[in-house]
């Protein structure tokens, strides 16, 4: 299905009239998203444009109250368990030790690392046959 577009005009239009309608019908929480989504496009200074044209005085007022309250969050749905609810018991505390001297560090050598070992006679046999023949280096055939 083929993208519909919709002209800027169009949708400025469509914003204002529901920001309009979200006044007429006092809706907090459709006048939050729309100035969001009208602030998100235009920048703030078109927000108070368009509240100080589409609103009156006590308009203007609940708008901006509107806008002032924090959203209220969405009510997750609860989940019934058949069973209890598992009480976890907390941990016995473990004492600590302190030492009574200080224990010389530890130095232990480390391990070089040591040269690959060769592949086993088969496998090598394989490989073989795989890579090309070293030759020594490269030199330009077609000149000599």
């Amino acid at each position: 299905m083929p993208a519909v577009f919709v002209s800027p005009s169009l949708r400025e239009r469509q914003l204002r009239e529901a920001l309009q309608e979200a006044l007429q019908q006092q809706d907090s929480a459709a006048l939050r998203q729309l100035s969001d989504r009208l602030v998100h496009r235009h920048g703030p200074r078109q927000l108070q444009r368009w509240m100080q044209a589409l609103a009156s005085e006590p308009q203007q007022l609940f708008w901006s109250q509107a806008l002032a309250q924090p959203p209220k969050p969405v009510p997750q749905p609860s989940v019934t368990l058949d069973e209890p609810p598992v009480v976890e018991e907390p941990l016995p505390v473990e004492e600590t030790i302190t030492a009574e001297g200080t224990a010389a560090p530890v130095e232990e050598p480390l391990e070089q690392p040591s040269a690959p070992a060769p592949a086993p006679a088969p496998i090598k046999t394989a490989l073989q046959g795989w890579l090309p023949q070293w030759d020594g280096p490269q030199t330009d055939r077609l000149a000599s």
